[in-house]
């Protein structure tokens, strides 16, 4: 047992525990606290610096085995100390003008506001200043199941997160999954999102679009316990490391898988502010901080709170070697337009937009290969495209939440600026959607015609007029190019030039683009709109299922990498 007697490891425990609890209390609306303010019985006015830190709730009894290290000496440092986790902490930033953030993963400096952290995408002389960036931390997150669901994983294609998105996603498989509140927890954050990486690094993003909402329906989330431990058999739970090992001798007929496809991993990170990277006394006093981690008392305490260190092995305690120690590579941190899929799957509000729809379908598409396959629900030629549309059309205005805006155009050539509006965009509510519904059954196909560019202009140039700082602002536009329209190069860079000089940096529109079965047309407009920078995705649809991915993709946020 080396160091970690029973009597220290129950004391961890507690401590974990009492973290985890006011964690859950700050969610409720608790709001945030002073966890722990280090004064060692000293005045604080004998140390020259406190440092403001917010962190994890798992991490602060590591924070404080810090301030310990620091609170002594002439050039002593004092730690304010704000326990936050998940979104929220995020929020805490600015309110307690924090100097430095420890969140239990990297991922969540996606949400902090712009230019509030020192950049750690870039060498810099901050980030050289401060160290940002770094981990101070890691745990790996386990699969936590009965036997026979843990081999059903196992004996899965990759035997590990892709077989479970699979699982999930197979309403006959009897699997459901068990997951933190993502928007609360770093565990739930990169549980939730291993699920979907592991589909994005397989098929793409919209395909993890499409599965994250598929998951959900099989998926128990909780916001109130300590661990997402699963209740009964085919239950999956995501349970990080230092969560298990305290009570890995309370387990009984538990399965453990670490992942053989990838690991997922939460890194501790730590991120300080822009504001304290401008100080040369913070600077000076976040410099200490950091060497402190590297502390032999503060690795204790890491080791105590289930913790590893950055490349350490795992923490002695009873039980744990009943973990299988991952060997996989660990997935990626989670990217901004990752995390937004994550939190759209998880949150209605996260789906919030002002969306305005174009669809553009001749009444011949057939065909196959990239000249003009029938995208369809089934085997090809089983539903016509338009019929796939109108079902897209309706995920949409079922996922969206009220208070959302939406509007749906359908273009016609022969009419006045080549479209006519179905829905005028207008707030969602009860009524609109249904009158949303009511006009997806009017779409119909037309005769191949010109229109479809200047619709995408009018589109877009209504969307930014109606621009609203509240939500995604997104045009959204669905053909099968029947027109040959993505060909005739001169009036693309028209529509091109058109859209560049309609740009408003303080009114930023997404453009989303799907051309039904043609490959090369969607290249070709992927290539002009290239142009325009961030904010345009074009792709092409080879099934009903891309179809509906797309639509999922445009509902969380329309972002794109």
């Amino acid at each position: 047992m080396g160091r970690h007697q029973a009597g220290s490891r129950s004391v961890g425990a507690i401590l974990r525990g009492v973290g985890l609890v006011l964690a859950v209390a700050l969610v409720a609306g608790a709001g945030w606290y002073a966890l722990h303010r280090d004064s060692g019985g000293q005045d604080g006015a004998s140390c020259p610096t406190t440092l403001r830190v917010v962190t994890a709730s798992s991490f602060t009894t590591v924070v404080s085995a810090a301030g310990r290290e620091l609170r002594t000496g002439p050039d002593c440092v004092l730690l304010d100390v704000t326990s936050a986790d998940g979104r929220p902490a995020a929020g805490q930033l600015g309110q307690v003008s924090a100097d430095v953030w420890i969140p239990d993963d990297a991922a969540w400096a996606t949400i902090a506001p712009p230019g509030q952290l020192v950049a750690t995408d870039k060498d810099n002389q901050a980030k050289r200043d401060t160290g940002a960036g770094q981990t101070l931390a890691t745990t790996p997150i386990y699969m936590v199941t009965d036997g026979p669901t843990a081999n059903k994983i196992k004996g899965g294609e990759g035997g590990g997160w892709w077989a479970l998105a699979g699982l999930l996603n197979n309403k006959s498989s009897g699997v459901r999954m068990v997951v933190r509140d993502p928007s609360l927890s770093g565990d739930g954050l990169v549980a939730a999102g291993a699920v979907g990486e592991a589909v994005w690094l397989k098929q793409g993003m919209d395909a993890s679009s499409l599965a994250l909402n598929s998951t959900l329906a099989a998926t128990r989330t909780v916001n109130h316990d300590l661990a997402a431990t699963p209740d009964v058999a085919g239950e999956v739970g995501l349970v990080p490391e230092y969560a298990l090992l305290p009570i890995m001798d309370l387990a009984q007929n538990r399965t453990y898988l670490a992942g053989a496809d990838n690991t997922a991993l939460m890194r501790y990170t730590w991120l300080p502010t822009a504001a304290a990277a401008r100080d040369p006394e913070r600077v000076a006093a976040l410099q200490k901080l950091l060497t402190a981690f590297k502390s032999p008392a503060v690795q204790d305490a890491m080791n105590v709170a289930g913790l590893r260190t950055p490349g350490g092995p795992r923490p002695e305690f009873e039980g744990g070697d009943a973990l299988p120690e991952p060997t996989a590579k660990p997935f990626d941190v989670l990217q901004s337009h990752h995390v937004q899929h994550v939190f759209a799957t998880w949150d209605p509000e996260d789906r919030r937009s002002n969306l305005l729809i174009a669809v553009d379908i001749a009444g011949a598409t057939t065909g196959s290969g990239s000249g003009g396959s029938t995208p369809s629900g089934g085997p090809a030629g089983k539903q016509p495209p338009i019929e796939v549309l109108k079902a897209g059309c309706r995920v949409v205005g079922d996922l969206m939440p009220v208070g959302s805006r939406l509007g749906l155009w359908e273009i016609s050539p022969g009419q006045p600026g080549g479209y006519r509006k179905l829905l005028p965009t207008d707030r969602l509510d009860d009524t609109s959607r249904a009158a949303f519904t009511r006009s997806v059954s009017t779409l119909t196909t037309h005769k191949a015609g010109a229109g479809l560019l200047d619709t995408i202009v009018a589109a877009y140039q209504s969307v930014r007029d109606d621009w609203h700082d509240d939500m995604f602002n997104q045009v959204f536009i669905l053909t099968d190019d029947a027109n040959k329209d993505s060909a005739n190069a001169q009036a693309v860079a028209t529509m091109v030039q058109k859209l560049k000089d309609l740009q408003d940096e303080e009114r930023p529109v997404t453009i989303s683009i799907v051309v039904l079965g043609k490959k090369d047309a969607a290249d070709r407009l992927k290539t002009a709109l290239s142009t325009l920078g961030a904010g345009t995705y074009v792709d092409n649809a080879q099934s009903g299922e891309d179809v509906q991915a797309a639509f999922i993709h445009v509902v969380a946020g329309g972002l794109h990498e």
